[in-house]
């Protein structure tokens, strides 16, 4: 996996730094599959953006084929005036625009995932966010329709799966992907 900082604009001149300084954080959601497109037009446009993306290699007809596809789909991270946005919201490939209240956070969490993704490259976003205490079913594998209770060991991160069973406890090991919530 693979982090890249894309379209950083060239040096301003005295015009573009006023407008630098007027540009507000922003993550763009964009239509399905069009990040790509939306980074040429932020390119276009001169705005930083930032894509963080991972490399996929799949097998086509025997062939290895490598893609870079974005860690989180359907998101851009930008810097935009008031002027850029409309112009972003004119190339009708946005969902709409998430102003960042408290951007020195996000940009700590990007940086953080950036120095993550060096020493793991099989690292890769996860939709299913369980905290210790959630009820659920694991979905798929051996263990498919078990039910238990989520459970955390110290800072590990490896989840934990409690299920009771004749009133004892046994603990697995279950991926998060295998797992989904249930209502109590």
């Amino acid at each position: 996996m693979r982090f890249t900082v894309t379209g950083q604009p060239a040096i301003w001149d005295s015009d573009d730094a006023e407008a630098a300084r007027r540009r507000v954080w922003f993550v763009l959601h964009v239509k399905p599959r069009t990040e790509k497109k939306v980074v040429l037009f932020l390119r276009k446009y001169g705005c930083f953006h930032h894509l963080p993306v991972y490399v996929k290699v799949t097998k086509v007809q025997r062939r290895k084929v490598r893609r870079e596809l974005p860690l989180f789909p359907g998101y851009v991270f930008t810097r935009l005036s008031a002027e850029e946005r409309l112009k972003m919201l004119q190339t009708n490939l946005l969902v709409r625009p998430i102003y960042v209240p408290h951007p020195r956070e996000m940009i700590h969490q990007l940086r953080q995932i950036a120095h993550a993704s060096r020493s793991s490259p099989a690292m890769r976003t996860v939709q299913h966010l369980f905290k210790a205490g959630d009820y659920v079913c694991v979905k798929y594998g051996p263990m498919r329709g078990v039910k238990g209770y989520v459970r955390r060991e110290g800072a590990h991160a490896t989840l934990c799966l409690n299920v009771e069973i004749l009133g004892a406890s046994v603990e697995m090991s279950v991926s998060p992907d295998d797992l989904e919530r249930v209502e109590d």
